[in-house]
């Protein structure tokens, strides 16, 4: 008799099979059978021209916007509905902003509670991982103070810090240093590199500085809706 291991399979955070995308009644094709798989704990940079597709396939992977065919799966699970990509992008995934998308007039803490407040999450359990987070994004003693009066550099930071809030096994970041000068823009890489380290999140990001994407675990290049 043959004896079988049980072994634990292992899935991959991501996995995009086959998806294609377009626009404007189907006139503009924006993704044309695009499948690619990201391994955990690993920060994959996704480069390419303005207008190839990467913002687009980030945002299906994050399920803030669906495929016209093909399938993805975050942690296992088809994003094929839309209460599952909902779903998905409440609780297991946390999408960056190239330009940050907070609410200027509100506090740095008011913005970064709101994805909690979306869950039903216990304010004083949000708020104890609210001020984790402010710590080791070195802006504690900015918590109170409203976005506006934040630099490119702090607001990007809260920026990280809310895609974080619910402790999201994946991190998904379009172009998070394009709006950034060289400095700050490795500083923020650098914080998004130790948090894959330190959380094993798995992260895909879309840039366009060849010098960050060469410092991440893998690149990709995409072009006019494919991965080379």
């Amino acid at each position: 008799m043959l004896c079988v291991l049980n072994k634990k399979m292992t899935v991959d955070p991501i996995n995009v099979s086959n998806v294609t995308k377009s626009f404007d009644g189907g006139k503009v094709s924006v993704l044309r059978d695009v499948s690619l798989r990201v391994v955990r704990g690993k920060l994959v940079s996704l480069c390419g021209p303005s207008g190839c597709g990467k913002s687009t396939l980030l945002q299906i992977i994050a399920g803030i916007e669906g495929a016209d065919t093909g399938q993805v799966f975050v942690e296992g699970v088809s994003l094929e509905n839309e209460a599952k990509r909902l779903h998905a992008l409440r609780h297991k995934i946390g999408f960056i902003f190239q330009l940050h998308n907070l609410i200027a007039d509100l506090t740095m803490e008011e913005n970064c509670l709101i994805p909690s407040i979306a869950i039903g999450k216990d304010r004083g359990e949000a708020l104890d991982r609210f001020h984790e987070l402010a710590n080791r994004i070195g802006l504690e003693k900015r918590t109170r103070h409203r976005i506006q009066d934040l630099s490119g550099g702090e607001r990007q930071r809260v920026a990280i810090c809310r895609a974080l809030m619910n402790r999201p096994s994946i991190i998904v970041a379009d172009e998070p240093t394009g709006a950034l000068d060289q400095k700050t823009s490795w500083s923020v890489f650098g914080l998004l590199c130790d948090l894959v380290v330190s959380d094993q999140v798995t992260m895909i990001m879309a840039t366009h500085d060849q010098n960050l994407a060469k410092s991440s675990d893998r690149m990709l290049s995409m072009r006019d809706g494919v991965i080379e």
